[in-house]
């Protein structure tokens, strides 16, 4: 019994012991790395730091630490390129540079892995580590392996057609860029990025635009459509099927494929009055699915005028009309023609407009109400070649002394611009 008592008091004694001896010698120690990082020949480090206080201190802290390893790769992708200015980038394609080399930043960051943890009685600190040769290991590879892969692209050019070429090109220097190789130079010592551009634009400078004439002249009271034959080549023979875009005006009309064997007709719906651009442009469509152009190019092929000219015109008015009311239909006709349409004398071809017109009168009410009366008709526009026929809506007319005067009021409206307009343009745009 008393030995018992006296082997409890002894461990007593001993537990007491333990607790002040681990007292009396404080916290922990906090390893050097937490107020001085010194540099590492094997990793990239970071420490992240975060108060105890969060709920998500060591999530905290862990992302604090990937910051600073992220912060020193891009340092390292910056130095390690040149500092010479060997390559022109569009602002696009340096976003889309600044976008892959973020995307193998956060890439990389999946290989680190936690080196040590402290903790005091208010912060939680992690340190965390890339392996710097695993890292650059995997850069050499990739490195290697782009270059084979461009290197197998410039190879197998000349068995592909222009669009193939073009888009071959185009995913190489996508591919240069992607991994960080506009600085890469070839056995010749030239930049390999710089080389693929000059056959890229190379190729571009020999896609031509052929069209049979430089300024299409046509009749706007005839033409609503325009059938205008051109052709795409490539060193000045019809080319591969290419994508192009017409351009009227600066405002995109359609996107098309280009005929491969014979002339391309394009059918162009111009305006009636002024005369317009038409730019043929090499879609980016040709440049693959990506359809991202990774370099600054000119895609215009070229371009041509059409011109809304009228020669000399024939106008007879037919139709219950006095004599003075055909010459001022005759009259107001001529004017508004030659106000809104150029002229052109080169233009062997006579328009003849002949402009038909009905009456129709309604009774009178009473004395005390005025005279009503309507013209309405049609105008026939005829060449040798072409006829267009265009309806002209009722007009009213109204006078207190006579129907005749109100049916002349009616020929007054039918003659004002605005009227003359409803009838040769805007019946032409619905048609």
């Amino acid at each position: 019994m008393v030995n018992n008592e006296f082997r409890m008091k002894k461990n007593i004694y001993i537990t007491l012991v333990f607790i002040l001896a681990s007292c009396a010698s404080g916290p922990k120690p906090a390893p050097d790395w937490v107020n001085h990082l010194s540099e590492d020949t094997r990793y990239f480090q970071g420490v992240g730091l975060s108060s105890l206080s969060s709920d998500k201190y060591r999530e905290n802290a862990f992302q604090a630490a990937e910051r600073e390893i992220s912060r020193q790769l891009n340092v390292d992708i910056k130095s390690s390129s040149r500092r010479e200015k060997v390559v022109e980038l569009s602002k696009t394609v340096k976003d889309r540079y600044n976008d892959y080399v973020q995307t193998d930043i956060q890439q990389s960051l999946k290989e680190v892995k936690k080196i040590g943890e402290y903790q005091d009685n208010e912060n939680y600190y992690v340190l965390l580590g890339l392996n710097k040769e695993t890292y650059y290991q995997r850069k050499l590879d990739e490195k290697e392996q782009v270059l084979e892969e461009v290197q197998n692209m410039i190879h197998q050019l000349k068995s592909l057609d222009i669009d193939k070429q073009l888009s071959v090109l185009n995913k190489a220097l996508g591919r240069l860029i992607e991994k960080d190789l506009l600085h890469e130079m070839d056995k010749n010592n030239d930049y390999i990025f710089n080389h693929i551009v000059s056959r890229m634009k190379d190729r571009l400078n020999q896609i031509s635009l052929d069209v049979a004439e430089p300024i299409l002249m046509y009749n706007p009271l005839l033409q609503r459509k325009l059938t205008v034959p051109l052709s795409i080549k490539y060193k000045g023979r019809f080319s591969k099927a290419l994508p192009i875009t017409i351009i009227i005006n600066d405002q995109n009309i359609q996107n098309t494929l280009s005929n491969n064997r014979s002339v391309t007709e394009l059918i162009v719906a111009p305006d009636q009055h002024e005369e317009q651009v038409v730019r043929i442009m090499l879609n980016d469509d040709v440049f693959g699915n990506e359809n991202e152009l990774f370099i600054d190019a000119d895609l215009d092929l070229g371009s041509f005028l059409i011109r809304p000219v009228i020669g000399d015109v024939d106008i007879s008015i037919h139709g219950p009309l006095s004599r003075n009311q055909k010459q001022r239909i005759k009259n107001s006709v001529e004017q508004y023609l030659l106000k809104n349409y150029k002229y052109d004398n080169s233009v062997k071809e006579k328009t003849k407009v002949n402009l038909t017109l009905e009456r129709s009168d309604n009774k009178r009410y009473d004395d005390n109400f005025p005279y009503f009366s309507y013209c309405s008709g049609s105008v026939e526009i005829k060449t040798d070649k072409s006829i267009n026929a265009l309806k002209i809506k009722r007009y009213k007319g109204a006078d207190f002394n006579s129907i005749d005067k109100a049916f002349d009021a009616s020929i007054h409206e039918l003659c004002k611009e605005q009227n003359m307009s409803m009838i040769f343009i805007n019946q032409q745009k619905k048609g």
